[in-house]
């Protein structure tokens, strides 16, 4: 590197050598070029290159082979499957807080969930929880606000972020929907 003289401004100029040139990688010996059939997407093409023909298609079956799983469809999960891992979720964290009421309420609002209990309420939002014990009687639930006792009873009291076991299943519900 070297600089000029000074510019009739006062100013040097920084002059960097040019970058050496990158050489060309030389092309492969062997190219084998194809076209294939990926289902949900249709006709695809891949190419192999090596230094020899064996090489060249090892490579091109590679290629295909990568290319078809990427392209695979995600295993499907049941419901039962996404909701034990909702409530495993919850119950770490009930744990962490040592909540045994919490662990409690998340069992058996996952029970309400599984045992097709929860409904779609009269209102928009509002989901309809039937009740464990009567089972002619459906709470509603609008958000995390239930019309049980429970619910009523222990915010009374000023417990704020209470949630009872309807207001839970009405959560695990939304969630295995979207």
């Amino acid at each position: 590197m070297r600089t000029v003289p000074a510019l009739p401004n006062g100013h040097n100029h920084l002059i960097l050598p040019a970058p050496a040139a990158t050489p060309a990688l030389p092309e492969a010996a062997c190219s084998v070029n194809l076209f294939f059939e990926v289902e949900g997407y249709g006709r695809a093409q891949a190419t192999g290159r090596g230094a020899t023909a064996s090489e060249a298609v090892a490579n091109l079956h590679a290629t295909i082979t990568a290319t078809k799983k990427a392209l695979e469809a995600p295993p499907v999960v049941s419901e039962e499957a996404r909701l034990g891992a909702l409530l495993t979720c919850g119950l770490k964290k009930a744990m962490a807080r040592q909540d045994h009421g919490l662990i409690e309420r998340l069992s058996k609002a996952a029970a309400l969930v599984l045992g097709g209990m929860v409904s779609p309420g009269e209102r928009e939002g509002m989901l309809a929880v039937q009740s464990r014990t009567t089972p002619a009687h459906w709470y509603e639930v609008d958000g995390a606000v239930c019309s049980c006792p429970d619910y009523k009873h222990r915010h009374q009291d000023g417990e704020k972020t209470f949630y009872c076991m309807h207001g839970l299943a009405a959560m695990m519900y939304r969630k295995l929907r979207n």
